[in-house]
């Protein structure tokens, strides 16, 4: 089952723009937790206790299902309009602006390897 069909970690309590940013944060924070186990992974002492490279698989993926669905709720207005009024520091408005055009890119990416099986030839 894909992660998307498991739920999100981004669950903003509604469609304010501060409820949002505190959301976007939580999943930050856990994307990061999941990359450091997943280094920490290859560490015998610390294997046995994350559980299986299939679990932290399964994890990453939500968790990138989740930081898209995140990113993309905001607007550049958006973020503006965080950034004026201290929601987001200038590095975190950096770091949500760089996320934001990858998961563009990899929407992006999605539909031209769609275009390109449906009708056999690169756009």
């Amino acid at each position: 089952m894909e992660a998307k069909e498991q739920g999100s970690l981004f669950t903003p309590k509604d469609n304010e723009l501060i409820s949002r940013i505190n959301a976007y944060h939580v999943v930050m924070k856990e994307k990061r937790n999941v990359e450091l186990s997943l280094d920490l992974f290859r560490s015998q002492e610390w294997a046995e206790r994350l559980g299986s490279m299939q679990e932290l698989e399964f994890a990453h993926t939500l968790i990138s299902s989740s930081l898209e669905q995140a990113i993309m709720s905001f607007s550049d207005s958006d973020l503006k309009k965080a950034r004026s009024q201290g929601l987001l520091d200038e590095s975190q408005l950096h770091e949500l602006q760089i996320n934001k055009a990858k998961a563009k890119l990899g929407t992006l990416r999605v539909s031209h390897n769609s275009y390109e099986k449906k009708h056999g030839k690169s756009i």
